[in-house]
Formats: structure tokens, sequence, C-alpha cells
């Protein structure tokens, strides 16, 4: 399945000696979705094979057939950028809480979240301070 481009940047490829590499979203047949980034160049300055990519989710991994789609939602030139705004993506579509969410990590986040009532109280007031 080929890649979906939903960024701002329509002639990207035309222009990837400009871009580091891009953050995508792989949505699955049953529902569940998964965020994740690629870089287009390798250290050395190779090409990498972003075009036949398919996450580094092991469910992805292990079940390609039920891939729905595959979308750059966006495309960035540095590393830093590209780590903030999967994060940032991470955290705005609840992929990380959500049950239909396949990411149980980002940065240095990972394995299951544990949260009381009360961490979730706080989240939510949280999340609400910077949704106004």
């Amino acid at each position: 399945m080929e890649w979906v481009n939903a960024s701002l940047i329509e002639d990207f490829e035309d222009r990837l000696d400009d871009f580091l590499g891009f953050i995508y979203e792989i949505k699955l047949t049953d529902g569940r979705y998964y965020i994740g980034r690629k870089q287009f160049w390798t250290a050395k300055g190779y090409e990498t094979p972003w075009r036949e990519y398919n996450s580094t989710s092991k469910t992805i991994k292990e079940n390609p057939e039920l891939i729905a789609s595959k979308e750059i939602i966006g495309i960035f030139s540095s590393k830093s950028a590209m780590r903030y705004a999967e994060a940032a993506c991470i955290l705005w579509s609840d992929s990380y809480l959500n049950p239909l969410g396949l990411n149980w990590s980002f940065d240095s986040c990972k394995g299951t979240l544990k949260l009381t009532e009360e961490d979730k109280q706080q989240l939510e007031h949280l999340r609400k301070r910077w949704q106004n």
C-alpha cells in the first residue's frame, strides 16, 4: 500500500533533499491506529526505503494485511521537529491511552501507563487548560 500525502507540503518528493522525514498515521481495518515517524535519509545520507515502510509497530508488522490506510501527516526538516511532532500527535490523538491506539511508547515513556483515578482527573484538568 502506498503512502497518501495528507501534509501541507504537496510537492515534497520534488524537494526531498529539503526534509529529514515525516510523521505518519497508519489505520487498520478494525479501527486501530498508530502514529510514528520515519526518516527519508540515513545518517550517511542514503535514502531509506520509506515508500515501502510499514511501521515499527509489532502489531502492524505481524498483520500487514490489516492496513487500511497509510498517511503522511507532517513533513519536517530536523530530527528534533520530528520527535516533537510525533509526541504531540500521539498525545493529541490519544493513541497512548485510547484502546484503539497502538502507541505504547514514545521518546522515553515505554510500557503500560499506570494511572489512578486521581491521575486521570489531573490529566483531564491539564488537557482542558491547553484546549481553550
